[in-house]
């Protein structure tokens, strides 16, 4: 075997080695388990993730002689960790394969056009507020200010004529820390208004430090549309009083859905609506008690969840749409390789885009912002979706 062989399975092994532990990481994240659990185990799997590949290299010549050792022989730990690490890549990359067959199925997705957003502020360093943002800043790529607005045509299997051509704009993950400036959201609000959607719908992790509560009023608050707004909160909301949030919000004029489910009427026909926050915050009602679907296939049933992980429990109930962000779209991608960082009991499963299982449609953003102001191939989005037949 030559070095340059050798080389390309060391590469090969490293990709795999680092999708192992980000793995992991991205699932125990998707767990509403104890804190200090979800950070220590984070810190192991960083601990894991710098020191091993110091032990491969500590072995190299080992690992040039017998990186293709059988199981029948006996071999070291870093042997077999190379080995584990290769099938692991290889693996991921079937994986990944998979799931783009699925993403975005332009039987489902008619229409998708990005548009970048013309500020009417100055995006520069000065909206990020402290060492660390601003470090962040000077990135090379660095997209977490380069907000787009995503127009996508959603087809629903079941959809009413009467709701055909609804727009609703998701927005989620607003992450209100302070680390970027007010303007920034304020901003976001005005064009959100700007695209004049029928329905707003915002799907958590709105606003997590008491600081920033009183923002609220000057951003969120002023969300305007024709039917009407609607939101549920998400795991990062409680970092504050989650009472006081749905407070101020719905005493803007915005209907809050947490653990409940409603039905109204959109342009004279019949919606059902309903808000799951789960694994993080009180469990939603089972809808036993919401209307069965009689002629047209009516009512349209569209469901807010702050994670994708709870699209089974959504199937359950038969929903024709639900929307979903907490994942951020991954916040990190890379060429040939993906996103990386989804905090997900699927991984990288359901990043962002459009998904169908069944006669039910997924819809996941991006999200806007993050605790970590860094994004690559990742732009913050406003997802404005027309409802087609």
């Amino acid at each position: 075997m030559t070095v340059a062989i050798f080389s390309c399975i060391v590469v090969v092994a490293l990709l795999g080695h680092g999708y192992f532990w980000v793995a992991i990481v991205n699932r125990v994240h998707g767990l509403a388990g104890p804190r200090k659990f979800i950070d220590g185990t984070t810190l192991i799997c960083l601990f894991a993730f710098l020191t091993l590949p110091i032990v491969l290299l500590i072995s190299g010549q080992e690992l040039f002689e017998h990186w293709s050792a059988g199981w029948e022989e006996s071999a070291s730990f870093p042997v077999r960790y190379l080995q584990f690490c290769v099938a692991f890549c290889l693996g991921q990359f079937l994986l990944k394969l998979a799931a783009a067959k699925v993403k975005n199925d332009p039987k489902t997705l008619r229409q998708w056009r990005r548009e970048p957003v013309s500020y009417e502020i100055e995006v520069d360093s000065e909206l990020y507020h402290g060492t660390y943002p601003k470090l962040l800043s000077w990135v090379p790529g660095n997209q977490s200010l380069q907000l787009r607005v995503d127009h996508k045509q959603i087809v629903l299997p079941r959809l009413h004529p009467r709701h055909e051509g609804l727009k609703i704009a998701q927005i989620s993950d607003f992450h209100m820390t302070g680390r970027i400036d007010r303007a920034w959201f304020e901003m976001i609000v005005a064009e959100v208004n700007r695209l004049e959607p029928d329905v707003i719908a915002i799907t958590g992790d709105i606003v997590e430090t008491e600081s920033c509560l009183p923002w609220l009023a000057q951003t969120v608050c002023l969300l305007e549309a024709r039917i009407g707004i609607y939101f549920i909160l998400g795991n990062h909301d409680k970092f504050v009083n989650l009472s006081r949030t749905k407070e101020i919000l719905t005493a803007s004029g915005q209907t809050c859905l947490s653990g409940r489910w409603l039905q109204v009427d959109w342009n004279e026909a019949p919606v059902i609506l309903a808000g799951n926050e789960r694994p993080w915050l009180p469990e939603v009602g089972d809808l036993e008690e919401a209307p069965a679907r009689g002629v047209d296939d009516l009512p349209l049933r569209l469901f807010l969840m702050h994670t994708p992980d709870q699209i089974a429990w959504a199937r359950q109930h038969d929903a024709d749409l639900v929307l979903a962000g907490h994942t951020h779209g991954g916040q990190i991608c890379f060429p040939l390789l993906g996103p990386v960082a989804c905090p997900s009991v699927h991984g990288t499963r359901y990043t962002d885009g459009v998904y169908r299982e069944g006669s039910t449609v997924l819809h996941v953003t991006r999200g806007l912002s993050g605790r970590t102001p860094l994004r690559w191939l990742c732009p913050p989005e406003i997802a404005l979706l027309e409802l087609v037949r």
